[in-house]
């Protein structure tokens, strides 16, 4: 009942910030001839509704026209706030200034123009800025030491959040296989989220060959993301293992002879998923590596004094200010912690939810080399 409650309030919020917004950017048509203020009037409306468009059509229309509704739909959801938030500031502008009868004279007449002209623009200005920051993918080098007997350096390619379909696809995906393979790892592991929320973009770009490109000598392993069931868990199984990913699902596989053990858990999505307690095989000599997409209750991996977890889901918001709010509702929302003897990095994601902008974060792949304290050799 509250999550519903809480859906209709923000359902509602968004309709009146756009009724707010259209009022404000209108002064620029308000002399324009009819034929330009009616499509404005539509431009505004299909921007408004095609979140719900996507929705309601996304299995009726064409991949591709499912996928316009969805970046135009989902890449307004968070341009909205900064377009929101730059009309508040300019009305708390104009009310100052509006005390100074001589400043507001020199442009009288003018000034809804100039709010609508520093809207419109400020907006787009933070388009291209998030757009072209989502682009520019960092790239996180951990060095990892362990006390477990390793014959070697192992070097790791840890990526979470691809979110393939709508918003990513083909062309993306072959760049991001292309960076993995440059690596030359010997395991790559996925934290989740491989898929966004609809298998249909996945089948129809055939983004299953592009996967099964991936080079590992030791293979590919995954486990399931909160995504993965809201485009239905089976399918999302079926997919992954025809692209040559070993999905563990509350599943433990030793690796490199027995070197490492990989801890694969269930999302949190199943309520029945196992304890991770369950899951844990003793051996003094393996290392232990837990795979669990979202990072809650991170003490249980310490308290069962695993090596390492790598996680994802957090996106650390994605968009500032959700920065605050993923800060806020995890221990630690994005990058490297250390509890007890538990080494922990949760990532900020590979792709995105929604629209291609990242504003005050960065995507990002997580390249680990793992190596026994005792042995001065690191890679």
């Amino acid at each position: 009942m509250k999550g519903r409650l809480l859906f209709v309030g923000i359902f509602i919020a968004y309709f009146l910030a756009n009724i707010y917004l259209g009022i404000r950017v209108y002064p620029l048509f308000d002399t324009a001839i009819w034929s330009v203020q009616v499509l404005y009037g539509l431009a505004v409306a299909f921007l408004v509704i095609s979140p719900i468009l996507f929705f309601a059509f996304r299995k009726r229309v064409s991949v591709p026209k499912a996928a316009i509704l969805y970046k135009v739909g989902a890449g307004w959801l968070m341009l909205i706030i900064y377009s929101f938030l730059l009309a508040l500031v300019s009305d708390l502008l104009l009310f100052i200034l509006s005390r100074f009868s001589d400043v507001t004279k020199a442009v009288s007449g003018r000034i809804d123009q100039y709010q609508a002209g520093w809207i419109v623009l400020g907006t787009l200005l933070i388009a291209l800025v998030g757009n072209i920051n989502y682009y520019k993918k960092k790239v996180v080098r951990l060095i990892l030491d362990t006390q477990k007997p390793l014959n070697q350096s192992i070097k790791i390619v840890v990526a979470s959040d691809l979110h393939l379909g709508h918003a990513i696809s083909r062309k993306e995906l072959k760049r991001w296989v292309a960076f993995i393979n440059e690596q030359q790892a010997d395991v790559v592991l996925f934290a989740g989220d491989i898929i966004d929320n609809s298998l249909l973009p996945l089948t129809y770009y055939k983004l299953d060959e592009l996967l099964r490109e991936i080079q590992s000598k030791h293979g590919v392993y995954a486990c399931l993301g909160n995504h993965e069931y809201l485009a239905n868990v089976e399918m999302s199984l079926a997919f992954l293992e025809k692209s040559n990913i070993t999905v563990l699902r509350d599943e433990v596989v030793e690796i490199l002879g027995g070197q490492i053990q990989l801890i694969g858990r269930d999302d949190k999505s199943n309520p029945h998923r196992k304890a991770l307690k369950e899951l844990i095989q003793p051996n003094p000599n393996a290392v232990q590596i837990v795979l669990d997409h979202q990072p809650y209750t991170l003490e249980a991996a310490a308290e069962q004094q695993v090596d390492f977890q790598f996680s994802g889901h957090t996106h650390r918001g994605q968009v500032w200010p959700f920065s605050w709010v993923t800060d806020y509702l995890f221990e630690k929302s994005h990058g490297y912690l250390k509890k007890g003897t538990t080494q922990y990095y949760i990532s900020s994601g590979l792709g995105i939810w929604g629209g291609r902008y990242r504003i005050g974060t960065q995507s990002e792949y997580v390249i680990v080399t793992l190596y026994t304290k005792k042995n001065t050799e690191k890679v």
